[in-house]
């Protein structure tokens, strides 16, 4: 900082400057609101689109493995095994019997996609939930490889520590 008198450099916890005495007055400057900087509003909005991203990624994958899983337990489209009985029957060996397994597992992989859905969208409007229903998703998620777990790092990264609670609060609407 400088004397706006003399040019003399001076500290800026000085009142007046050394050379010529005269007052010097401290630089205001406006500082931005405290939610600004913080990392949940920079990483928020990217951690809630990836949430919903991830769950058209979950139902994708779910249709391209639903014709092969269908195929084979219940028998390539033959109703009750017509069709290839006898010799044939070997390729319907580990899951023969089981024609409940395909509702169940997309039963299983529909709620998934839809908590990810809600989960994203709660952030995206800043519910004050938002945040929990994110930690425990990811909780859920961490087990998933690859993108199910590099997801869930993120948004544990973003949300997690008790700082970002206090700034989740700052920026969560009421």
């Amino acid at each position: 900082m400088y004397c706006s008198a003399c040019g003399q450099p001076i500290d800026a916890y000085q009142p007046f400057c050394p050379r010529c005495g005269r007052q010097v007055t401290p630089i205001t400057t406006q500082a931005p609101p405290p939610w600004v900087w913080t990392r949940v509003h920079r990483h928020g909005h990217t951690v809630a689109i990836l949430w919903i991203a991830y769950a058209a990624w979950i139902l994708l994958h779910w249709l391209t493995v639903i014709p092969f899983l269908a195929g084979t337990l219940h028998g390539w489209g033959f109703p009750f095994g017509h069709g290839f009985d006898g010799f044939y029957s070997w390729y319907r060996f580990p899951f023969g019997h089981m024609p409940w397994f395909v509702p169940m597992v997309t039963a299983v992989l529909a709620a998934r996609a839809v908590l990810c859905v809600v989960t994203g969208v709660a952030l995206l409007r800043r519910a004050p939930w938002a945040r929990v229903l994110a930690i425990v998703t990811a909780f859920l998620t961490l087990i998933r490889p690859l993108t199910g777990t590099a997801l869930a790092i993120y948004t544990l990264w973003v949300l997690l520590p008790s700082a970002s609670g206090q700034e989740y609060e700052q920026i969560a609407e009421p």
